[in-house]
């Protein structure tokens, strides 16, 4: 994962998306069903204006993503780590 990703998560409030925080960045994490339906919760009710840039870009390619994924449940959202 890129510096943007978690850069956006620290001025978002990693408290406030407990979701992502628990995403690994040295690991593989995934993301299935239960787990995407909290990300996007917590997405939706994330202040995304605070980011600019790269940062709002990145956090809102995975808020879609998210919500590609609710629609289709066979998708999944993977993490690779360092």
């Amino acid at each position: 994962m890129d510096d943007k990703f978690w850069t956006a998560l620290e001025s978002l409030g990693r408290h406030r998306l407990p979701t992502l925080a628990d995403v690994d960045p040295d690991g593989d994490t995934t993301l299935r069903s239960e787990a995407v339906d909290r990300m996007v919760r917590e997405l939706e009710g994330s202040h995304l204006a605070r980011l600019r840039g790269a940062e709002h870009k990145a956090i809102a390619t995975l808020l879609a993503w998210g919500l590609r994924c609710r629609a289709d449940r066979d998708l999944q959202i993977a993490f690779s780590g360092d």
